[in-house]
């Protein structure tokens, strides 16, 4: 529950064979260390290490935290959780008519992480379908450019948040603490309350 604005949202874990809570608590762990200039170069280094055999927990775990990031901007806001993470965007000298098709990239790699966080928020199979199919691709380095361009959105996310005069700090390893894994199948990590 937001104490200013009286919002509130149910939150629960993704279930354990879906996305166990421990890789979302560690993943959350280090992007809080990436948000502090001092210790990004390690905290981005730790995640690219976490990559290693099957880079998608890893992805998910930061698509998940995206989604909890816009939940949370919500209950401060009013703003829909669905309209924080369309509004997501990628700024820099290369956007404009000077470069296209750099803009392309990253444009597409922004709707790569939006589409993971609808799915973490929505819970609905296409749209994880459709992430999976897409961040799963075999092209060398991909992963950790995709990784890279979602650690930037959620830094412009945290800023917003912090705008806002909120700072979700160890949401996660909250979570992790005082919830337990759900034996069946649960209907999606976010529920509205009010």
């Amino acid at each position: 529950m937001d104490t200013v604005s009286r919002r509130a949202a149910a939150l629960a874990r993704p279930h354990p064979a879906d996305l166990p809570i421990a890789e979302i608590v560690a993943v959350e762990h280090e992007v809080l260390r990436w948000l502090d200039p001092a210790t990004r170069a390690d905290a981005e280094g730790a995640l690219i290490d976490r990559l290693t055999g099957d880079p998608m927990p890893t992805l998910r775990a930061v698509c998940w935290l995206t989604a909890s990031w816009a939940v949370v901007l919500h209950l401060r806001t009013g703003y829909a959780p669905t309209e924080v993470l369309r509004q997501l965007t990628f700024g820099g000298v290369w956007r404009g008519p000077q470069a296209p098709e750099t803009e392309q990239v990253w444009e597409f790699l922004t709707a790569q992480v939006r589409a993971g966080a609808l799915a973490a928020l929505t819970d609905d199979p296409s749209v994880a379908h459709a992430f999976h199919s897409a961040a799963a691709t075999r092209v060398a380095g991909y992963p950790e450019c995709l990784l890279h361009h979602g650690l930037v959105l959620m830094s412009g996310l945290w800023l917003t948040l912090a705008a806002h005069g909120v700072e979700p700090l160890d949401l996660a390893a909250t979570l992790a603490v005082y919830t337990h894994d759900a034996f069946d199948r649960p209907t999606g990590s976010f529920r509205p309350l009010t």
